[in-house]
């Protein structure tokens, strides 16, 4: 029990002080931070195409962009980037629809 209470004020300070999120500089220098940056565009194009398409259609290409990236990357499945590479192979799928759509839009 002695050797927990040292411990105690660096575990109440990394509960207690605000995230750092803001101070990385995208698109990151370590694992950690890619992945963070990586979750942010991903987000940033998921909330793009909900506001754009029906949530059902929203759904489904959810659901299939997600296994085609799991299924393009299934050898890295057990190494620590495989998050990372599902996260950017998501956004990028997302990206590229987002494209297309403005592309169409223009044509209209």
């Amino acid at each position: 029990m002695k050797q927990v209470f040292p411990l105690l004020p660096l575990l109440i300070w990394t509960v207690l002080v605000p995230s750092k999120a803001n101070e990385f500089k995208c698109p990151g220098d370590n694992n950690y931070e890619l992945s963070y940056c990586a979750s942010q565009a991903l987000k940033r194009s998921n909330s793009r195409l909900e506001s754009q398409l029906k949530a059902s259609t929203f759904e489904v290409w959810k659901s299939a962009i997600g296994e085609v990236c799991a299924e393009a990357y299934a050898a890295y499945s057990q190494g620590t980037i495989y998050p990372l590479m599902i996260m950017r192979c998501d956004d990028n799928l997302n990206q590229t629809l987002l494209e297309e759509m403005k592309e169409l839009g223009e044509r209209q």
